[in-house]
């Protein structure tokens, strides 16, 4: 697994418990982690906030990937590298690798001002109405559901 590899594998649910296998864009490798970007095929019926951040693949087909897709460079998802459990799918073409570093440059200085303060009062709020005990049973599920999908 290398940067720009295009895999699938377990993501966690970020507003719920759960998750799903999903195909990720790997944008960086260490010893021990390895941080990604979901991929989606949703796109229409987003917002135009969320849709700002979402990357059109050009080349998706050659990708590997099976319908139009998007990367969604909103967050970075880190995995621990020992034991994680993926299948490949392909990886990012020249072109692509390209215009996604244009883009994220773009994304960076829209989200200064406006875009950040959007962010701020959404992570703002749910830190308002989740308790301590409440997120640590979150987080303690979301981690028992990687480990059974990542074994």
């Amino acid at each position: 697994m290398r940067t720009n590899d295009l895999v699938s594998l377990y993501v966690s649910f970020v507003e719920t418990n759960g998750g799903k296998s999903r195909p990720v864009l790997i944008r960086r490798v260490s010893e021990q982690t390895v941080e990604a970007f979901k991929i989606t095929s949703q796109y229409e019926k987003k917002s135009a906030y969320i849709k700002q951040q979402y990357y059109p693949i050009q080349d998706w087909q050659s990708a590997g990937l099976k319908k139009p897709s998007w990367v969604d460079l909103g967050n970075i998802y880190r995995f621990p590298k020992a034991s994680l459990n993926f299948k490949e799918i392909g990886h990012l073409s020249k072109l692509d690798q390209n215009k996604i570093s244009d883009f994220t440059l773009d994304l960076k200085s829209k989200r200064r001002g406006k875009g950040q303060k959007i962010i701020q009062q959404r992570s703002s709020k749910r830190k308002h109405k989740e308790s301590k005990a409440e997120l640590t049973q979150r987080i303690q599920k979301q981690l028992k559901d990687f480990a059974k999908h990542n074994p």
